[in-house]
């Protein structure tokens, strides 16, 4: 199904960059709020003087660090390339412990696709194909066969899942800083096993990785304050572009209300 693909995509996407930064590299989730109104200011203005001294053996806990910090942000993402052209956008929260998120993906022959998870539950709404509602889909639940496609979609987020210190093979600044959304960051090439990022994908997503090479290049932007501005990357002729914003500022994520979500089968399917 090509929307499970998208899915798919996004999600290795996420293992080596969301993935990065969301939990700290000793694996446990800290209880920390998102940024109060107001205290993104420090993060949106990078300070030029710095040396932007990330290094191989201190990025991920670096970013890992200041991503919590932040609590929230906002990432808006384009692929394109082999004929197809896919973009997605949305927030994701940090706060309490946990991973939540809002998005919204155009996915070729599927059209809009809503995506929210709340409380590891996923809410998933495709215009027609589900009469305009969401389909809730429990990972846990044994009895929704698309289970597993989202089983581990929360986990996409956590470094110690997707990147470990030992994944990256090289790590080192490519140019000068460059100007991102208005802040100074300065752009570092991240090679990294791509294994590491495909073997934590469900087994109905994990071919979506079966065929990348062995090695993926990224580029990161990253600021003076240790965050992500912009990551890019192209591999088997797709090129992938993803732009960070927002940190800290306060987002909305809610579960659909009850009479917005339906099941399967009363969809016929």
């Amino acid at each position: 199904m090509r929307v499970t693909r998208g899915i798919a995509t996004l999600s290795l996407t996420v293992v080596a960059v969301l993935g990065l930064s969301a939990c700290s590299s000793d694996g446990e989730a800290k209880d920390r709020p998102a940024a109060e109104a107001g205290a993104s200011a420090p993060a949106e203005e990078a300070a030029e003087s710095s040396e932007f001294d990330l290094t191989k053996d201190d990025f991920i806990q670096r970013v890992t660090d200041a991503t919590q910090a932040a609590g929230t942000l906002t990432m808006d993402m384009t692929q394109s390339g082999s004929g197809m052209s896919q973009t997605a956008s949305g927030v994701v929260s940090y706060a309490e412990g946990a991973q939540e998120m809002s998005m919204t993906l155009e996915v070729p022959e599927a059209g809009t696709v809503e995506m929210r998870m709340v409380d590891g539950v996923v809410y998933m709404t495709m215009g027609e194909l589900t009469q305009g509602k969401f389909l809730e889909i429990d990972p846990n639940d044994p009895s929704n066969p698309m289970a597993g496609s989202v089983a581990e979609l929360e986990g996409q987020f956590d470094p110690t899942q997707g990147l470990s210190p030992e994944a990256v093979l090289q790590f080192e600044k490519a140019g000068e800083p460059e100007e991102v959304g208005g802040v100074l960051a300065q752009p570092y090439t991240v090679v990294v096993d791509s294994s590491a990022a495909a073997e934590n994908l469900p087994e109905e997503l994990a071919g979506a990785g079966a065929s990348l090479p062995a090695e993926l290049s990224y580029t990161y932007w990253i600021d003076a304050d240790d965050l992500i501005r912009r990551v890019t990357s192209e591999s088997l002729g797709i090129s992938t572009d993803i732009t960070f914003s927002g940190w800290g500022e306060p987002v909305e994520i809610v579960a659909p209300a009850p009479e917005e979500i339906t099941d399967l089968s009363s969809l016929g399917l």
